[in-house]
């Protein structure tokens, strides 16, 4: 202060004295300061970078911006001003223009390892897994006594399902700090997840935050929060069809097996009951496939989203993450991989030629949908009641097992008495399955068929969950 009291004008003088004013918590003062400075000598690097720092830290981003972009302007080659403008772009919420500053001064100075940490955190941001492990994993290389690196390494690896990458890196911690208890929280918490032992009272993966905490930002537009929560979806739904049938050899050829064995069996059983004639049309196997698609479409939506809570909570610790997109990851996955098994069933007949075209293609489509949503409704009501009464799922196993011989599937309701046709009439999944197998058979068009009904019952069922999973959202799980 003494100095700055003998040359007022001194601008290093007066970056010095910001400095150590904010290091004494006063905060408005320095950042004057600092600006005062940048004003004094508006190209002098160091001062514009002091003040850029202030600015960020005291939450005024634009500021901060409109400072820092003038000197990367000027400075072309200098790593530090691009660092600092990767930080700012960060903390206005452009991650991408954030990710191409930090690859701008990386490209002047490729050896720094904070920098590719940096990068790293972004990646994450932006759901690009494997990239940011690779990201922690050279930081990690350049700069061996950080663990910093190395831990985020774990967090990634851990989030993207990837455990058995995730125990190598924590094996590593653990050799290097073997009295660490927080790595060895970590570690028992892949463990706990890759055996799917989640009932134990384990705790979950540290909350340390991957970068220096700061104020919260600005809330973004809706705009925005569309997208990132698009992205977390898709991010999830990428997890999940890695992790789906990860332990099994056949992996996704059970998809496809359990239909083609549904079909095959009925089709061999019914052949000889009724003398090599289906009930509608000539051919077993696309009468049988006109059942078993729309009823899988329905139970494996609704049978998979309603562990999606209890199976992720490692996830539902992430700030991004909610219950929503858990159970709609879930729902998605399922829809899509059974919506590609059907093509590629419908293929495999056409093959050996058994195929059949629908007749009215907008129908099928509109009857997919419409069975999809059921699906994907009653999912997330299951979701919220599995959550309250554990044994729920089992339940509902057993229930979408009477559900195969109420709706249709290996007979046409018109062989049955009118009063028990009347009573399987309610059965919203009965006008599913007729409603997809009116699109391929043109012959057919039952008269209790009310597809008005099951778009009725599909949309009522999706907005009845996703009610109960926004005004229940907190207490569907607790946090372990």
């Amino acid at each position: 202060m003494r100095a700055a009291a003998l040359d007022p004008a001194d601008s290093g003088v007066l970056r010095h004295l910001s400095a150590t004013l904010f290091a004494l918590d006063q905060s408005e003062q320095a950042v004057a300061l600092a600006l005062r400075a940048v004003a004094l000598a508006p190209s002098d690097r160091l001062n514009a970078l002091h003040a850029t720092e202030l600015l960020l830290r005291t939450n005024r981003y634009d500021e901060a911006a409109a400072i820092i972009l003038d000197v990367v302007d000027i400075h072309r080659e200098d790593p530090v001003a691009f660092r600092l403008l990767s930080a700012t772009q960060m903390l206005r919420g452009l991650t991408e223009d954030a990710l191409a500053a930090i690859d701008r001064a990386l490209e002047l100075s490729p050896e720094a390892a904070e920098y590719h940490l940096h990068r790293a955190n972004l990646l994450y941001r932006l759901g690009r897994f494997d990239e940011a492990a690779e990201g922690f994993g050279r930081s990690a290389a350049l700069d061996p006594s950080n663990p910093d690196a190395k831990r985020s390494q774990l967090t990634v690896y851990f989030d993207s399902g990837r455990f058995i990458d995730a125990l190598a890196i924590g094996g590593e911690l653990i050799r290097t700090s073997p009295d660490n208890e927080e790595y060895a929280r970590a570690i028992l918490q892949v463990l706990h997840c890759r055996f799917e032992m989640l009932d134990g009272d384990y705790v979950v993966l540290s909350q340390r935050p991957l970068r220096r905490r700061r104020e919260l930002r600005p809330r973004p537009t809706i705009f925005a929060a569309l997208q990132t929560q698009l992205r977390v979806i898709y991010a999830l739904m990428i997890r999940e069809t890695r992790t789906r049938l990860a332990d099994s050899k056949l992996g996704y050829g059970w998809a496809l097996l359990e239909p083609v064995l549904h079909i095959l069996v009925l089709s061999l059983v019914f052949a000889v009951m009724m003398r090599g004639r289906p009930p509608i049309g000539d051919k077993f196997f696309i009468f049988y496939y006109t059942g078993i698609i729309p009823y899988h479409l329905f139970v494996h939506a609704s049978s998979s989203m309603t562990n999606a809570v209890s199976s992720s909570a490692p996830l539902l610790q992430l700030p991004l993450v909610s219950t929503f997109d858990v159970i709609m990851a879930r729902g998605l996955v399922e829809v899509l991989t059974d919506i590609m098994v059907a093509i590629i069933l419908l293929a495999g007949f056409f093959a050996v030629g058994l195929g059949l075209l629908p007749h009215d293609l907008p129908a099928l489509s509109a009857s997919v949908v419409a069975v999809s949503l059921f699906g994907c409704g009653i999912g997330f009501i299951n979701a919220v009641i599995n959550a309250f009464f554990k044994s729920w799922d089992r339940i509902w196993a057993q229930l979408t097992r009477t559900l195969y011989f109420c709706s249709g599937i290996f007979y046409v309701p018109g062989m049955m008495p009118d009063w028990i046709r009347d009573i399987l009439a309610w059965n919203p999944l009965l006008h599913a399955v007729d409603w997809f197998r009116s699109s391929f058979f043109l012959e057919y068009e039952p008269h209790w068929l009310d597809r008005s009904y099951l778009a009725i019952v599909a949309a009522v069922s999706v907005a009845a969950g996703l009610c109960l999973e926004r005004g229940l959202r907190r207490h569907l799980y607790e946090p372990i």
